[in-house]
Protein backbone atom coordinates (compact mmCIF):
# COMPACT_ATOMS: atom_id res chain seq x y z
CA UNK A 1 0.00 0.00 0.00
CA UNK A 2 1.13 3.53 -1.27
CA UNK A 3 1.05 4.43 2.85
CA UNK A 4 3.30 2.11 4.17
CA UNK A 5 6.22 3.00 1.98
CA UNK A 6 5.68 6.38 2.40
CA UNK A 7 5.54 5.48 6.21
CA UNK A 8 8.61 3.36 5.91
CA UNK A 9 10.48 6.17 3.83
CA UNK A 10 9.33 8.24 6.43
CA UNK A 11 11.05 6.19 9.36
CA UNK A 12 14.10 5.36 8.11
CA UNK A 13 14.58 9.64 7.44
CA UNK A 14 13.80 10.31 10.61
CA UNK A 15 16.86 7.18 11.58
CA UNK A 16 19.14 9.05 9.54
CA UNK A 17 18.71 11.95 10.84
CA UNK A 18 18.76 11.06 14.26
CA UNK A 19 22.16 9.35 13.59
CA UNK A 20 24.18 11.55 12.02
CA UNK A 21 22.98 15.19 13.43
CA UNK A 22 20.96 18.05 12.07
CA UNK A 23 20.93 21.32 9.80
CA UNK A 24 19.67 24.59 9.47
CA UNK A 25 20.28 27.21 7.41
CA UNK A 26 19.56 30.58 8.41
CA UNK A 27 20.00 34.16 6.16
CA UNK A 28 22.35 36.84 7.02
CA UNK A 29 22.23 38.03 10.27
CA UNK A 30 19.94 35.26 11.36
CA UNK A 31 19.76 33.49 14.94
CA UNK A 32 20.78 34.93 17.51
CA UNK A 33 22.73 33.55 21.16
CA UNK A 34 22.87 30.00 21.39
CA UNK A 35 25.90 27.44 22.29
CA UNK A 36 28.92 29.40 22.10
CA UNK A 37 31.54 26.89 22.94
CA UNK A 38 29.00 23.84 21.49
CA UNK A 39 29.19 25.79 17.60
CA UNK A 40 32.67 25.55 16.09
CA UNK A 41 32.26 28.23 12.54
CA UNK A 42 33.97 27.76 8.99
CA UNK A 43 33.97 30.56 6.78
CA UNK A 44 33.56 30.13 2.99
CA UNK A 45 35.77 32.98 0.88
CA UNK A 46 37.69 33.18 -2.00
CA UNK A 47 36.72 29.47 -2.78
CA UNK A 48 38.42 28.14 0.13
CA UNK A 49 36.89 26.81 3.54
CA UNK A 50 38.54 28.26 6.70
CA UNK A 51 39.70 26.37 8.47
CA UNK A 52 39.83 23.14 5.87
CA UNK A 53 40.35 20.76 8.94
CA UNK A 54 38.48 21.10 12.01
CA UNK A 55 38.03 18.91 15.20
CA UNK A 56 35.07 18.74 17.21
CA UNK A 57 33.65 16.43 19.87
CA UNK A 58 30.36 14.34 19.20
CA UNK A 59 27.25 16.52 19.92
CA UNK A 60 29.14 20.03 18.80
CA UNK A 61 27.95 21.94 15.78
CA UNK A 62 29.63 23.63 12.95
CA UNK A 63 27.91 26.48 11.38
CA UNK A 64 29.72 27.48 7.80
CA UNK A 65 29.33 31.14 6.89
CA UNK A 66 29.25 32.44 3.69
CA UNK A 67 31.58 35.83 3.38
CA UNK A 68 32.78 35.42 -0.36
CA UNK A 69 31.64 37.41 -3.09
CA UNK A 70 29.95 34.36 -4.90
CA UNK A 71 26.81 31.84 -3.96
CA UNK A 72 28.53 28.77 -2.39
CA UNK A 73 27.16 25.21 -0.89
CA UNK A 74 28.95 23.12 2.20
CA UNK A 75 28.40 19.32 0.73
CA UNK A 76 29.21 16.38 2.57
CA UNK A 77 30.89 13.65 0.02
CA UNK A 78 28.87 10.31 1.59
CA UNK A 79 25.55 12.39 1.77
CA UNK A 80 25.06 13.37 5.35
CA UNK A 81 24.28 17.48 4.88
CA UNK A 82 23.73 19.59 1.93
CA UNK A 83 23.20 23.50 3.08
CA UNK A 84 21.74 24.45 -0.65
CA UNK A 85 22.76 27.82 -1.93
CA UNK A 86 24.11 30.01 0.74
CA UNK A 87 24.35 33.53 -0.50
CA UNK A 88 27.10 36.15 -0.29
CA UNK A 89 26.87 39.35 1.59
CA UNK A 90 24.46 41.76 0.63
CA UNK A 91 27.28 44.36 0.30
CA UNK A 92 30.28 42.30 -1.48
CA UNK A 93 33.44 42.63 0.94
CA UNK A 94 33.47 44.09 4.05
CA UNK A 95 29.67 44.07 4.30
CA UNK A 96 27.36 42.35 6.73
CA UNK A 97 28.11 38.04 6.68
CA UNK A 98 25.80 36.04 4.18
CA UNK A 99 23.97 33.14 4.29
CA UNK A 100 24.62 30.98 6.68
CA UNK A 101 24.37 26.85 7.60
CA UNK A 102 24.67 24.96 10.66
CA UNK A 103 24.76 21.27 10.93
CA UNK A 104 24.88 19.26 14.64
CA UNK A 105 27.53 16.19 14.64
CA UNK A 106 26.17 13.38 16.59
CA UNK A 107 28.44 10.38 15.32
CA UNK A 108 32.09 10.27 15.79
CA UNK A 109 34.18 9.91 12.19
CA UNK A 110 35.55 11.98 9.52
CA UNK A 111 33.48 14.36 7.41
CA UNK A 112 34.80 15.06 4.08
CA UNK A 113 32.90 18.11 2.00
CA UNK A 114 33.06 20.42 -0.63
CA UNK A 115 31.02 23.06 -2.94
CA UNK A 116 28.27 21.69 -5.66
CA UNK A 117 28.48 25.02 -7.38
CA UNK A 118 32.25 25.14 -7.33
CA UNK A 119 33.32 21.30 -7.63
CA UNK A 120 36.79 20.16 -6.41
CA UNK A 121 37.35 18.87 -10.10
CA UNK A 122 37.44 22.42 -11.05
CA UNK A 123 38.19 24.33 -7.95
CA UNK A 124 41.02 22.17 -6.77
CA UNK A 125 41.33 22.26 -2.75
CA UNK A 126 37.65 23.35 -2.16
CA UNK A 127 37.40 20.46 0.11
CA UNK A 128 36.85 20.77 3.78
CA UNK A 129 36.99 17.90 6.53
CA UNK A 130 35.37 17.72 10.24
CA UNK A 131 36.61 15.16 12.41
CA UNK A 132 34.36 14.12 15.40
CA UNK A 133 35.55 12.65 18.73
CA UNK A 134 34.01 10.86 21.65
Amino acid sequence: MWWSTRLAVAGSTFLVGLACGSGSTSPAGGGGGGGGGNVAGVTIQDFSFSPSALTIKAGMSVQWTNNGPSSHTTTSDNGVWDSGTLTPPSGGYGGESGASYQFTFTTPGTYTYHCTIHPPSKYAGFTGTITVTQ
